[in-house]
C-alpha cells in the first residue's frame, strides 16, 4: 500500500507558485507571474526531450519537405 500523503502536500511536479508580496506594483506583479511561466515552461521542455538541438533541427528541417524551398539558389 502506497504511504499516506499530507493533505497539504503539493504535487511534486507542479511546484507551488508562491504569492508575491503585496506591496509589489502591478507591473512588477506581472514580472513575477510571466518569470514564473517562463521557467515552468523550460522546466518542462528540458524534462521532455533528451534530443540535441542539431537532432531537433534535422528533424524539423526534413519534415519542411521540398515545397517549402521551392525557388531558393544554393551556390
Amino acid at each position: 500500500m502506497p504511504p499516506r500523503r499530507d493533505s497539504t502536500q503539493q504535487d511534486d511536479a507542479t511546484p507551488p507558485h508562491p504569492p508575491p508580496p503585496p506591496q509589489l506594483t502591478p507591473y512588477e506583479r506581472a514580472s513575477v507571474d510571466m518569470l514564473f511561466g517562463i521557467t515552468r515552461l523550460l522546466e518542462r521542455q528540458s524534462e521532455r526531450s533528451r534530443k540535441s538541438h542539431e537532432e531537433d533541427v534535422a528533424e524539423r528541417f526534413h519534415k519542411q519537405g521540398p515545397k517549402e524551398f521551392q525557388g531558393l539558389q544554393i551556390h
